[in-house]
Formats: C-alpha cells, structure tokens, sequence
C-alpha cells in the first residue's frame, strides 16, 4: 500500500493523530507546509489531518487544492477539535461546514477529539482565546455546554486517544485494497 499522511498542527494533538496513523499503515506523516512536494497522485490514498480554529478547518485549502489535482486519487480526512465527539449536532455542523460539497464530496471524513493547550498558542491565538474566554462566560451562565468547554479550555486537557484512529487507519487500508485490484 502506498499512502501518506498530510497534517497541519499547531499544538501538537494533530501531530499527535497523524503520526499514530502513519505507524498504523507504515507511511510517513507530512506537515502541510512540506506536503507541495509530494505526488498524491502516485498514492493509493492520502489522509490529511487538519485542526479546527475559530470554525475553520486548518489545512483545508491544501486538501481542495490538491484533490481537485487528482481526481483519481481517494482522500480520507480526520478533523481535530476540542469539542467532545457526543455533541454530534456541534461537530455534524462543522464537518458539514468544512467539507462542502460539491468540492469534498468523496472524501471520507472523521472526527477526533484534540486537545488544549494554551502556553502552545501562537501570541496572536492567546489574544483570539482570551476573547473566546470572555464570550464563553457569558454564555456558561445559561449554557450547561459552554460551561463544560470553559472549564476543560481553561485548564487545558489532552483528549487524545490513540483507539480513535482505529476507524480512519480500517477505512484507509479498505480504499487502498480498492485502489490495488485490477480493473474488472
């Protein structure tokens, strides 16, 4: 099998995916600011990880760049994000957001739960949290939701889980035993 893993990361939980991924199928995981020198075309599958910050999805021009480039070529995705996997109507509404379609239709897609770590934020993030943080105490007086957010942000937490992959690294080997059989 030929695949590689594509992430961008900024405090490490993305990182933290892509390489346990990349163990998993035996390729090697690519920082997006390193990935215009791959061929994705020459992969069985690629797999991008990105992050999300401020609703965006960190990465993703990168992954619509280089998909619209090789068509033929299966895309799986993972989204990090601090937002606890069983609030599916948050995190439906973000991949859906995120993966438009028609431009991602196609891609396989999953979720994975990061992390927080304040003191890794770039100075202009801290600024951007310190806001958040705000808005956030406002909210938590009636939002039981934003409550448990502000608390677990606040203090930071790592909800990374090396188990999590096992449905993206099953769906990434399952494309590629697709791609590898001759055409009938």
């Amino acid at each position: 099998m030929s695949a590689i893993v594509v992430y961008a990361s900024q405090t490490g939980f993305t990182r933290r995916y892509a390489e346990w991924i990349a163990e998993e199928l035996g390729c090697e995981a690519v920082p997006v600011e390193r990935a215009d020198a791959i061929d994705a075309g020459a992969c069985d599958v690629v797999v991008f990880g990105g992050w999300f910050h401020a609703g965006g999805l960190v990465g993703k021009k990168w992954l619509a760049r280089t998909r619209a480039a090789h068509p033929g070529t299966p895309f799986v995705a993972f989204a990090v994000g601090a937002t606890p996997p069983e609030w599916t109507d948050m995190v439906d509404e973000a991949m859906a957001r995120e993966f438009p379609s028609p431009e991602l239709d196609g891609v396989e897609r999953f979720y994975l739960r990061g992390g927080f770590a304040y003191e890794r934020l770039s100075l202009p993030n801290k600024l951007a949290m310190k806001m958040f943080f705000k808005m956030q105490e406002k909210q938590a007086a009636t939002d039981p939701r934003a409550a448990e957010m502000l608390s677990g942000m606040r203090g930071g937490f790592d909800g990374t889980d090396r188990a999590a992959i096992a449905p993206v690294v099953a769906r990434v080997r399952e494309l590629a035993a697709a791609a590898s059989q001759p055409p009938a």
